[in-house]
């Protein structure tokens, strides 16, 4: 294979850039709010540098339909022998995965890595079961929604698995992730809009309005304040979470700011959205890092 094109499929591998990966974040956060193992978050980052790479790789290679119609450039696109390729190292990458939740030998994990499998395969295949099916989960803004809003919260409980067992901390955890990541979601198929038209799919970006999904997503990420806010009430984050009303607080005149301009992004309101994104990073990054610094939390059971 030309060098130039295995580059690009690394590249591939890490879009779009995440917090799991290109960029572990999530699994820091896990790291900092549970038992703190260094074994074990080797093995995390391990599973995640694995796992996250299947799951792009195997989308992008059953999206070459839609990026060619939509003007994108998916380098699957280049030949048959690439996109072979392309299946290849989604299916070893999985397997490897695999290995490693069985190495941890806990049921929960391998019940937990077999719904996230299942969930972000059939949200892209068109390959091999999608051939008969003719329907993917990502091609109705329902489903795509529901893979979203079960996958996520699924796969931090399985990082957390890795740590320790699941506790109302981890449980907690799953649903600020969830509402932090709903953020992006909502906005992400804005820039497929045009393949998707042609393709037929009923995506977010194709349905509702960029006005309807910018309030959304605004509204997910001030639940997910919300969240950290509430749970550190409940004693089930650290007081040091507190310290996130220093990007809350800025969050909410920006959001002000969009919402007196008819929810529209315009040269007046688009650096404050773009403000806004830098800010989502920063509060995240602040709670690995505050955490980290803190004694760790007693330990929150389930009963």
């Amino acid at each position: 294979m030309n060098f130039k094109y295995f580059v690009e499929i690394l590249k591939f591998s890490a879009r779009p850039l995440t917090i799991i990966y290109p960029i572990p974040i999530l699994q820091l956060l896990v790291f900092s709010l549970s038992n703190r193992n260094l074994n074990s978050l080797i093995l995390e980052m391990a599973f995640s540098f694995t796992f996250y790479p299947a799951v792009n790789l195997w989308n992008h290679v059953n999206d070459i339909e839609e990026d060619v119609m939509g003007g994108k450039y998916n380098v699957f696109a280049e030949s048959p022998a690439l996109r072979f390729v392309g299946v290849v190292m989604a299916l070893l990458l999985y397997s490897t995965s695999f290995l490693m939740v069985l190495k941890l030998g806990k049921v929960v994990s391998l019940i937990l890595f077999v719904l996230c499998l299942t969930l972000t395969w059939f949200y892209s295949d068109r390959i091999i079961f999608g051939r008969f099916l003719r329907f993917r989960l990502k091609d109705h803004y329902l489903t795509e929604l529901a893979t979203f809003i079960v996958s996520y919260p699924a796969f931090t409980l399985l990082l957390w698995t890795f740590f320790e067992d699941l506790n109302f901390r981890s449980f907690a955890l799953s649903l600020t992730v969830l509402f932090f990541v709903l953020f992006g979601i909502f906005l992400k198929d804005l820039r497929d809009v045009s393949g998707d038209e042609k393709a037929g799919l009923r995506t977010l970006g194709v349905v509702f309005s960029p006005k309807r999904l910018l309030k959304l997503s605004y509204t997910s990420i001030i639940v997910y304040y919300l969240t950290v806010f509430i749970f550190t009430y409940l004693e089930i984050y650290s007081k040091v979470c507190l310290v996130l009303v220093l990007t809350f607080i800025p969050t909410l005149i920006y959001l002000r700011s969009i919402a007196r301009n008819d929810w529209r992004l315009s040269p007046e309101t688009l650096p404050h959205f773009k403000r806004t994104l830098t800010l989502n990073i920063a509060s995240i990054v602040l709670l690995v890092i505050l955490n980290t610094l803190t004694p760790p939390l007693p330990k929150f059971p389930l009963r």
